[in-house]
């Protein structure tokens, strides 16, 4: 039996100079930074390995959060530059960060029966006075309004002038016919519109005027076409459904809707009413509750949820109407802007041009690209559609649009909109058509494609159109925005060979192993051309098709981010705002933070680690077979990915840098994927880890010595070994494929076997058998983890509840992974989440124990073990 005295680790006299006095300095430099040659007191006082003291580091991390919060009024913080700037939003962040990551732990559904039920209620109250604080300036009602609008629109929305709605839809009724209906429809008369409310006490009260108002106007002007296609209509308890992620748990609806039918609108079997049949959205508020934030946070949800289920929209506009005003909202892949209010009752000519133009049955008028036709049955449904655009030859090609394929939309309403339609052209070839918007100071996406003609496991380009439409033409005189609040983007249209699905659609672990190796092979031919794709992720990777040649098997899609090594920093500056922030590499996620001169250009090592969280995401996510996997403790942790950029850089860091990660993956990792991914993943993981790693150290060591202006490569020292890490990671997956295919072959009953034992954390890779790159690690590229720690930060990976347990041993780790008759059951994975016994369950990080063959002779080295780690 091993006795440890945990009290005398901190009172050792030969590391603490007189250890009972209270002396803080001591753990403090003459500069006032940390000593990291000092024992950090976290590694005792909370005891060691099992008997380590529940969410030790989240307690002490939430307590740190709250204790600068309530300096924040009087603290100040020096920058980079050493100006002075204040705490009190990095604070409020980083007290909120740390309550969202103890609340994560506390309230999960393992950990919440061994958390004491007082630190369960402490916590909820402390969470809820945090955030419904009226003095936080981060989650108050307005600013929370203002944040949500900024995430989708930008961070300005500017309003047009009002001459711009006076000049809208004039051809769609004249001075005189509008004349005519005033005096002889019966709806207006002494100067209003007599059916419309001077004053209500409920918004409902204008609902049924208004939108009978509306229906005069249509059966008046449009004749007896709008009047079949066209109808205003009181959406009254109707639940419109929101198809994007962040959107509403409960759906809510505009007040007042036109009912449409046509080329371009569609009804499913859920509803008769949703986005997909509806021309435009009408908000109705009263007077007195038309708050502007309000209205454009409900409108941009609205024109969201349109572009989704209408993808061939250029721009979507919709009203909101009390009972004396009017306000136009336009919404287009630059963000939106909006009118001054007028009044409808003295302003009568701009109402009903207004709703005309919102219910037009000229459907370009609303907003469609025209060139896309569809067809559709007597039941509203789509029977076929075709799509216009120049072909190879250069001439106008019609594409036939599959109807049994939905085409893909990328959910943002500001930024590319990009639109993936699949077709078959008149010989029956399949083919894909990408529309997106092209911002002003990108290189256009065909230009890339062009040059990336026949490289394997990169899409190819059949043909393109150029500058089909730009935003700056729906917006009217845009001279008077604030500058730099508006950015034209335009509309590119590229026609590409087709291929299978997304690499997330893969049936087998061959198949997605080779997706990503083929894939990684066509990021090392793009970037021999110079080109940084910028945007690895899930949806970017697809499958090749069913008979594809070995360096075919994945393909590498979407280059309309993509840059050239050469081009100006401005253009290749990483940026957390920019791509998949699910799939972002640290380094990107970490610009939310740094100064605009602190920060590097995007690399193409910030690709490769966007491929090993591709691969991670699909190892917890999925089981071998494609299908999704049991939803635990590291399938949240990966959700938290997708979230904030702060709080997902937190989350990464910590899964990337934690020595137990590899253990617990090994552990939680359905069966199927681990005699091929488990050697795999530790190493690809241990790999990022010290590049990340080094790039951090790098980054902090010349930040601020810059001269202004200047942007050296801070990073050049890893970036010239280009060959060294590819053929490294290539190697990890060719060895990865031979193990896949060896576990494919039958193995006779009669002669079984036990592989051979491999270490998952080893940082040298086991020699491999003639393959195509032998995965050898280039030693420039590990270094040891420097001696001097980086900087404080809030991204500090050692404060992360996400660092489990570390493992009992590595003998214990290797009998853990070796063959199938050590499986972890997958009912074993759901009685671990939904334990029906709570006297009888063991706590998750004793679990492990039952799955070793002869537990008691590893009990003791495993404690010993434990312990050496934490000394």
């Amino acid at each position: 039996m091993v006795w440890v005295f945990d009290r005398a680790l901190m009172h050792n006299e030969e590391e603490f100079p007189e250890p009972m006095e209270f002396k803080p300095e001591r753990f403090l430099n003459p500069d006032g930074s940390l000593n990291d040659q000092i024992r950090d007191p976290a590694t005792a006082v909370f005891g060691f390995g099992k008997r380590r003291v529940l969410l030790a580091c989240t307690t002490v991390r939430t307590y740190k959060g709250i204790f600068l919060a309530i300096l924040s009024d009087s603290a100040r913080l020096s920058g980079s530059r050493g100006n002075l700037m204040t705490m009190e939003n990095q604070l409020s962040r980083s007290l909120i960060i740390s309550l969202d990551l103890a609340g994560s732990q506390l309230l999960s559904k393992r950990q919440s029966k061994y958390a004491p039920k007082s630190s369960r209620i402490l916590f909820e109250a402390l969470r809820d006075k945090v955030y419904n604080c009226k003095d936080c300036k981060l989650y108050n009602k307005e600013n929370h309004l203002r944040d949500k609008i900024a995430q989708e629109l930008g961070g300005s929305t500017q309003m047009s002038d009002k001459d711009w709605v006076a000049s809208l839809y004039k051809d769609l009724a004249t001075k005189d016919s509008i004349e005519q209906y005033l005096s002889a429809s019966g709806h207006y008369r002494d100067g209003r519109w007599v059916g419309v409310p001077e004053t209500g006490n409920l918004k409902s009260d204008l609902h049924e005027p208004l939108c009978k108002l509306i229906n005069s106007i249509i059966q008046y002007f449009g004749g007896s076409q709008a009047c079949k296609e066209r109808e205003a209509l009181v959406t009254g308890t109707t639940q419109f459904k929101h198809e994007a992620p962040g959107s509403p748990e409960q759906p809510f609806s505009p007040g007042i809707v036109i009912r449409a039918s046509g080329s371009s609108f569609y009804t499913t079997e859920k509803s008769s009413l949703e986005f997909s049949n509806i021309a435009a959205c009408f908000v109705v508020k009263l007077d007195a509750d038309a708050n502007e934030l309000e209205l454009l946070n409900e409108m941009t949800s609205f024109a969201k949820q349109t572009f989704i289920r209408q993808p061939n929209r250029f721009f979507v506009r919709s009203l909101a109407v009390t009972e004396q005003r009017m306000r136009l909202f336009h919404f287009d892949r630059s963000g939106a802007q909006y009118t001054p209010f007028f009044n409808i009752h003295s302003d009568p000519h701009t109402f009903i041009r207004l709703i005309l133009g919102l219910s037009s049955t000229e459907e370009r008028n609303l907003g469609f690209d025209d060139t896309i036709q569809w067809t559709t049955g007597s039941d509203g449904k789509r029977t076929g559609g075709t799509l216009t655009t120049i072909g190879p030859d250069n001439t106008s090609t019609t594409y036939y649009l599959t109807v049994d394929e939905d085409p893909f939309v990328r959910a943002n309403l500001r930024g590319r909109g990009t639109t993936c339609w699949a077709v078959k052209n008149s010989r029956g070839e399949r083919f894909i058509i990408k529309d997106y918007w092209l911002a002003g100071n990108r290189v256009a996406e065909f230009n890339l494609l062009t040059e990336a003609k026949d490289l394997p496991g990169v899409c190819q380009m059949v043909s393109y159109e150029d500058n089909r439409a730009q935003t700056k033409d729906f917006r009217g005189n845009i001279s008077g925005f604030t500058s730099g609040a508006f950015h034209n983007r335009t509309a590119i249209r590229i026609v590409m060979k087709a291929y299978g699905p997304s690499v997330e659609n893969f049936t087998s672990v061959m198949e997605v192993l080779a997706a990503l190796r083929d894939a990684i092979a066509g990021h090392r031919a793009l970037l021999g051309k110079n080109i940084i794709h910028c945007d690895v992720s899930l949806n970017n990777i697809l499958l090749g098709e069913s008979d594809a040649p070995e360096g075919e098997q994945g393909v590498l899609i979407d280059l309309d981010i993509a840059c050239r090594c050469d081009a100006p920093f401005l253009e290749l500056r990483a940026n957390f705002t920019t791509g998949t922030r699910m799939f972002q590499s640290l380094m990107v996620l970490q610009t939310c933070e740094l100064p605009e001169d602190d920060i590097s250009a995007h690399d193409y090592l910030d690709d490769l680690e966007s491929f090993f969280w591709v691969f991670s995401y699909i190892l917890l996510m999925y089981k071998a077979n494609g299908e999704l996997a049991v939803e635990g403790l590291l399938q949240e942790g990966v959700r938290r990915w997708n979230r904030a950029a702060t709080f997902a850089h937190d989350t990464k860091s910590a899964f990337l840098n934690c020595p137990a990660t590899s253990y617990d993956v090994a552990r939680e990792m359905d069966e199927g994927w681990r005699h091929a991914c488990i050697e795999l993943f530790s190493k690809f993981k241990d790999y990022m880890s010290n590049l990340a790693t080094e790039k951090r150290r790098l980054l902090f060591e010349h930040m601020g010595t810059e001269a202004e202006g200047e942007h050296p490569n801070r990073f050049s020292s890893l970036l010239e070994h280009v060959d060294e890490h590819y053929d490294y990671i290539l190697g990890l997956f060719d060895d990865a494929l031979k193990k896949a295919k060896e576990a494919s072959r039958p193995i006779p009953v009669s002669t079984p076997s036990t592989p051979t034992l491999q270490a998952i954390s080893s940082g040298v890779a086991s020699p491999a058998a003639p393959g195509p790159v032998a995965a050898t690690v280039p030693d420039l590229v590990l270094p040891n983890p420097p001696q001097t720690s980086s900087p404080p930060s809030l991204s500090d990976p050692s404060n992360s509840t996400l660092c489990s347990d570390p493992p009992e041993s590595s003998s214990q780790v290797q009998l853990l992974t070796v063959s199938r008759i050590l499986k972890r059951r997958f009912e074993d994975a759901e009685l671990d989440a939904y334990p029906t016994d709570s006297k009888r369950a063991c706590p998750p990080s004793r679990r492990p124990l039952k799955l070793v063959m002869d537990p008691a002779s590893h009990i003791i080295n495993s404690l010993y073990e434990f312990c050496i780690r934490w000394l």
